[in-house]
C-alpha cells in the first residue's frame, strides 16, 4: 500500500521527504548550537569560580605565601586581590591611581598576562587608559628588552591620540606572532623577574587596605 501510494503521488512524498531531511538538519544544527552555548556558559562559570578562589587565597597574603607561589599564579592572584579592593570603591580609576606604584604595576601586568595569552593585541583591544599606560611603564621598568619594544610598538599603534602612529592590521599580526614566540622562549624568565619585584615590595601587597 505504501509503495503504491508513493508511486501514485511521487511529488508529494518527495516534498515530505525533503521536509523530514530539513527538520533533521535544523535539529542537528540547534543541538550543536546548544552545546556551544552550554560550553561557553560552563567556561564562564569555571573562570568566575577560579577568580573567586584566587581572591580568597590572596586576600591576606603572607611573605611565605608570596615566596612559595609560582610566579604566574602569584601575579594573577595579586591582580585579583587588588581588583577585589578596587571594586569596593566609588571611583575605580581614582582608587587605582592612588595605589602604590608596585601595586599598580602588578595589577596592570596581571591584565597583560591574562589578555595576551594568544595575542598581545587583545590586551590593547580590551583595555584603555589608564591601565595601558601603567602597563607600558611597568614593562619598561621591570622587563625591558625585546618584550618592551614589541609592547611599545602596539601601545603606540593603538593610541588614538598618537597621530604619528597608525594601526596596520598586518603589522599587528606580525607583532603578535613575534610576541607569542618570545613568550614561549622567555615567558618563565619574565615571570620570575616580576615575582622578584613583588618580593622586593612585599609589604605593599600585605598591607593594601
Amino acid at each position: 500500500m505504501i509503495l503504491q501510494s508513493i508511486q501514485d503521488h511521487p511529488i508529494m512524498y518527495s516534498v515530505a521527504l525533503g521536509l523530514v531531511v530539513l527538520c533533521i538538519f535544523a535539529w542537528s544544527k540547534a543541538m550543536k548550537a546548544s552545546r556551544r552555548r552550554y560550553a561557553h556558559r560552563d567556561a564562564i562559570i569555571a573562570e568566575l569560580e577560579r577568580e573567586k578562589a584566587l581572591r580568597k587565597e590572596f586576600k591576606f597574603p603572607t611573605r611565605e605565601q608570596l615566596e612559595n607561589t609560582p610566579p604566574a599564579r602569584l601575579i594573577e592572584g595579586l591582580c585579583c586581590q587588588i581588583q577585589a579592593r578596587l571594586e569596593k570603591t566609588d571611583n575605580m580609576d581614582a582608587a587605582f591611581a592612588a595605589l602604590p606604584e608596585p601595586a599598580r604595576f602588578v595589577y596592570a601586568l596581571g591584565y597583560v598576562a591574562q589578555d595576551s595569552r594568544e595575542r598581545l593585541s587583545e590586551f590593547f583591544r580590551k583595555n584603555g587608559q589608564p591601565l595601558t599606560g601603567v602597563a607600558m611603564q611597568a614593562v619598561d621598568e621591570l622587563i625591558g628588552d625585546e618584550y618592551a619594544e614589541l609592547f611599545r610598538a602596539q601601545y603606540e599603534a593603538f593610541d588614538e591620540d598618537n597621530e604619528a602612529a597608525s594601526l596596520i592590521e598586518s603589522a599587528i599580526e606580525t607583532s603578535d606572532a613575534h610576541f607569542l614566540n618570545l613568550l614561549q622562549q622567555q615567558g618563565d624568565e619574565i615571570y620570575v623577574q616580576i615575582k622578584n619585584y613583588i618580593l622586593s615590595s612585599f609589604a605593599v601587597f600585605t598591607e593594601i587596605p
